[in-house]
């Protein structure tokens, strides 16, 4: 019977054949390591040595062992079912090994990040570039802002590219969006500002403006780990107790939208949202800063 090993090679091989993105293989890649790893350490080689018993035995070690939080434990078991049912139409197996294990319960409400921790951070970052000079505070001011100001994802943020800013016409171009399209988010007069400023910092800097947005110091754009561990850092520094993280400024940029006054269509737009009904959550989530907004510009105000 083949080995595992073997087989995640040519699913591979197939899978970058059918057009799978970068970022969809490179899940592929660093979840089989883990995988491979754990499976060397049962003595499993085979796929004929798979089943479903060893594929929860797997993700309640990834639980218990590794931390894994419901939705990486999901994930996990979503990329173990692609290879599964792979393995299945090519006839290398009878049965699906994940046949019967169930999707772990997954607190799917957004994180959400206080206006205080956001104005901390960047006035942080400011000091921090004041006293220091430091690239690194100056370049993670702008990203900062970029993810605040237009609810880009991270994936979208790293690739990222100057030739993606139109600042004549205020838009910004996403060509690794999450539906594999290329979608578009406008630019504010204020982001846009700081986008050329940044820019001018960095043509100073560096002697030469990289093609890559967000880069390191040698003008090398920055990955998604990265920048998971610039807010890692600044979250300590800090000493934010809340909920910080890139996702977060993407939660903030849509209840703000929502809050000053977009319709869920506008709201829908904005954060690219294949499905309206995920925008909606997003009013039950926010409902109490919402209702707060409503307050403020009660329409009966002045006539009871």
């Amino acid at each position: 019977m083949a080995s595992i090993e073997m087989m995640e090679k040519e699913f591979l091989a197939e899978k970058r054949f059918e057009g799978l993105t970068e970022n969809s293989l490179t899940s592929y890649v660093n979840f089989f390591k883990t995988w491979n790893e754990w499976l060397a350490h049962e003595g499993i080689e085979r796929v004929d040595q798979l089943n479903p018993r060893v594929t929860k035995k797997f993700l309640m070690w990834c639980t218990e062992e590794r931390q894994n939080k419901p939705k990486t434990v999901n994930t996990k078991l979503k990329l173990m079912r692609a290879f599964a049912r792979w393995l299945t139409d090519e006839c290398i197996t009878d049965e699906l090994f994940t046949k019967g294990v169930k999707m772990k319960k997954e607190d799917d409400s957004p994180k959400i990040l206080q206006d205080k921790d956001l104005q901390d951070v960047l006035r942080h970052l400011r000091r921090q570039f004041r006293r220091e000079h430091l690239f690194t505070a100056r370049r993670n001011y702008v990203i900062i802002l970029t993810l605040a100001g237009t609810g880009m994802r991270l994936s979208e943020l790293c690739s990222l590219r100057w030739n993606d800013i139109d600042f004549d016409s205020y838009l910004i171009m996403i060509r690794t969006s999450k539906s594999r399209k290329t979608q578009s988010v406008p630019l504010s007069e204020d982001l846009k500002r700081e986008l050329l400023d940044y820019q001018d910092y960095l043509k100073s800097k560096l002697q030469r403006l990289p093609d890559s947005v967000f880069v390191t110091k040698e003008g090398k754009g920055l990955t998604k780990d990265s920048v998971q561990n610039v807010f890692k850092r600044l979250r300590a520094s800090i000493g934010i107790e809340g909920y910080f993280s890139p996702h977060t400024l993407r939660n903030y940029f849509i209840k703000s939208v929502l809050k000053n006054g977009l319709n869920l269509r506008q709201a829908q737009l904005l954060a690219r949202h294949s499905k309206i009904d995920v925008t909606r959550q997003y009013v039950g989530y926010f409902a109490h800063e919402l209702k707060e907004s409503l307050d403020e510009a009660n329409p009966l105000r002045g006539l009871l």
